[in-house]
């Protein structure tokens, strides 16, 4: 997990350039937010509201988003298309929440379906599973493997084309290591008794963990949106600790553009 080693697991601590380089990244994004706005009319309220979370609400959002931008849907199904939609209603800080959503929902997608594939019997899991597809599909990004999000990153697809520096996409990659190995840790206890059982548990699960991971995501999104810096200050819990952590890295790698 990262170290935080700018302070006390801050962003932008680095006195009196720290402010001014926030509010530059935050105005930069902010500009593109509006004119993604501008582009889709409408579509930014649809967007919003999908994302809390109707899976055919969703679907409807990204397919008029991708055609009011002339994309493929399944374009903004991946980490880049999280971080757009979050831009759009939100700027820089909701790009970062929509890329750590995304992070953190396939880390639990993830760590459910290796939970059914090591404890389900095989004539079982394709009912488990639609429970882990169901949570996926409403959370943009979750569907990104670890290589593609990395390679994302490095190519600078969400920092104007700029590669970030390669500590900061270490230290994403660090935090985010931890989150999967934690979100792992998380799905433990699952009752997997039963295809019902284990689809059931998954279900509520994934939606627990889920929601506590972007309540804490949110609360350092915000924290970016008012100051231009992101602290993690722990005390969330394991998960909890780490997702706040990742949040923290994702601030300082897109915000250092």
């Amino acid at each position: 997990m990262s170290d935080g080693s700018d302070g006390a697991g801050g962003v932008g601590n680095d006195g009196g350039n720290s402010g001014d380089h926030g509010v530059g990244a935050t105005d930069s994004a902010s500009g593109l937010g509006e004119a993604m706005a501008d582009a889709v009319s409408g579509l930014a309220d649809a967007v919003s509201q999908a994302l809390g979370l109707d899976a055919d609400a969703l679907g409807n959002a990204l397919s008029g988003l991708a055609d009011a931008l002339g994309l493929e849907t399944q374009d903004l199904q991946d980490i880049v298309g999280a971080a757009l939609l979050g831009a759009i209603t939100g700027g820089l800080p909701g790009a970062v929440l929509g890329v750590v959503n995304g992070l953190v929902g396939g880390s639990l997608s993830d760590a459910a379906r290796d939970a059914v594939a090591a404890n389900v019997p095989e004539a079982m899991q394709p009912f488990a599973n639609l429970a882990i597809d169901a949570f996926a599909s409403r959370v943009p990004g979750a569907n990104t493997s670890l290589e593609s999000a990395l390679a994302s990153f490095a190519s600078g697809a969400l920092t104007n084309g700029r590669a970030p520096e390669i500590g900061d996409i270490g230290a994403v990659a660090r935090s985010l290591a931890d989150v999967r190995s934690l979100a792992t840790g998380a799905l433990s206890g699952l009752d997997l008794s039963s295809a019902d059982a284990a689809a059931t548990s998954i279900e509520r699960a994934l939606d627990t963990h889920f929601a506590e991971a972007r309540s804490i995501a949110t609360g350092v999104a915000e924290s970016f949106a008012r100051s231009g810096t992101a602290h993690a200050d722990g005390g969330h819990g394991p998960l909890g600790d780490g997702v706040e952590a990742l949040a923290v890295d994702v601030v300082r790698m897109l915000a250092n553009r």
